[in-house]
C-alpha cells in the first residue's frame, strides 16, 4: 500500500468563490510546486503549505516594481486579475480560514524583520498591515544567535510550539536587511474518529516494493470514494480517490492511492489542477473500509529553486526592484 495524500487544495478553491479569483489559480501553483518538488526529491516525501507559499509571495509582491512586480503575478497565475486584485483575496481568503465560528483551529502569521536603521516605506508598512495583518520588529542581523532565536521563539507562539527551529544563525549575516516571515497553523479533529483501539499493525509496501511493518489506523464508514482509471490498458490502471473532512465539513484531507500493482511514480504526473476538480466532483457517497497509516512528518525545504523553476528568478538577484519596499533596489 503507498499512498499519495493532496491536502488543503479542496479548502482554497471553495473559499474562492465570491471573488473573480479562478478557482484553479491556487490549485495550478500547488500542482506546479508539487511536480517540482517531485522532481528534485529524490523519493522523499513532500509536505509544503501551498497556503503558506502564496502568502509570503504576496507580502514579497507588495514590495516589487516593474519587471520584478511583473514575473511575480505571471508565476503566481495573477495575470487575469486587475493590478492588485490579488492582495484583496488574500485577505479574504486569510479572514476565511481562520473564522473563529469555525470547528477547527487555523493560525495565520506574519512578521517583517527589518535591520535596524533600513527604511522601509510607509505605504508598504500600511499595505503589508492592510491586507496580511503583520508585525514589524526591528532586529540587529549582525547578532544572528539572538535575531534567530527571536524569530523561531516568534513561530512557536504562533503555532502552538509545534513548530520549532525555523530558522538558524546561518541564515543571517550582516548585510541582512529583512526577512519576511509565515507561518499557518492548524488542528483539526475528524469527523468520523479512529478509535484507538482498532489501530493494528500491518505490512506497507514501500515505493521501492520493500515492506515495513506499521500501525494502522481503521474504520468503517460512509465516505465519498472514487475509483479512476489512469488511461492505461493495465490490470492495475485504476486508481481510488478518498475524501475524509474535518468537523464542521469545511476541510477535507484527499487521498489517492495506487493499486499495489502500479508505483505511485506513474501515477503522479498524471496530477492536474482540473483533476483535483474532478475527483472532487466525482466522488460518491459511499460505505468504505479505510486503512490509513499513522504517521508523522517532518520536512525542510529550500523554495527558491522550486521559485525559480516557476519563473520567479529576479527577486534572488542584486538588481531585483523593490523599491515599493525601501526606495531603492
Amino acid at each position: 500500500m503507498a499512498f499519495l495524500g493532496l491536502f488543503s487544495l479542496l479548502v482554497l478553491q471553495s473559499l474562492a468563490l465570491g471573488t473573480t479569483f479562478t478557482d484553479e489559480t491556487i490549485a495550478e501553483l500547488s500542482v506546479n510546486m508539487y511536480n517540482h518538488l517531485r522532481a528534485t526529491g529524490e523519493d522523499e516525501n513532500i509536505l509544503f503549505s501551498p497556503l503558506s507559499v502564496t502568502l509570503a509571495m504576496g507580502m514579497m509582491e507588495l514590495g516589487a516594481q516593474g519587471s520584478t512586480l511583473k514575473e511575480i503575478r505571471h508565476s503566481m497565475g495573477y495575470d487575469s486579475l486587475k493590478n492588485g486584485e490579488e492582495f484583496s483575496f488574500l485577505k479574504h481568503l486569510s479572514h476565511m480560514v481562520t473564522a473563529e465560528e469555525s470547528q477547527y483551529v487555523m493560525k495565520i502569521a506574519n512578521s517583517l524583520f527589518v535591520q535596524n536603521g533600513f527604511h522601509i516605506n510607509d505605504e508598504f508598512l500600511q499595505m503589508i498591515k492592510k491586507y496580511f495583518n503583520a508585525e514589524v520588529n526591528h532586529v540587529d542581523f549582525g547578532q544572528n544567535v539572538a535575531v534567530a532565536n527571536h524569530i523561531n521563539k516568534w513561530v512557536e507562539n504562533n503555532t502552538n510550539s509545534l513548530l520549532k527551529d525555523l530558522v538558524s544563525p546561518r541564515d543571517f549575516d550582516a548585510v541582512t536587511h529583512l526577512a519576511l516571515i509565515n507561518a499557518v497553523y492548524f488542528k483539526g479533529n475528524w469527523k468520523s474518529q479512529f478509535r484507538p483501539e482498532n489501530t493494528r499493525t500491518f505490512s506497507f509496501t514501500k515505493d521501492d516494493e520493500s515492506e515495513v511493518q506499521i500501525p494502522m489506523m481503521y474504520q468503517q464508514g460512509e465516505f465519498y470514494y472514487g475509483e479512476f482509471s489512469d488511461g492505461s490498458n493495465e490490470a492495475g490502471g485504476i486508481y481510488q480517490v478518498l475524501e475524509i473532512p474535518y468537523e464542521g465539513d469545511e476541510i477535507s484531507m484527499m487521498l489517492v492511492l495506487s493499486r499495489q500493482e502500479v508505483p505511485l511514480a506513474t501515477l503522479e504526473p498524471l496530477v492536474k489542477a482540473q483533476l483535483i476538480e474532478e475527483w472532487a466532483n466525482s466522488v460518491k457517497k459511499q460505505k468504505v473500509e479505510v486503512y490509513l497509516p499513522r504517521f508523522t512528518v517532518e520536512q525542510e525545504i529550500d523554495l527558491k529553486h522550486v521559485l525559480k523553476a516557476l519563473g520567479i528568478t529576479e527577486v534572488f538577484i542584486k538588481n531585483a526592484n523593490l523599491t515599493a519596499l525601501s526606495g531603492r533596489k
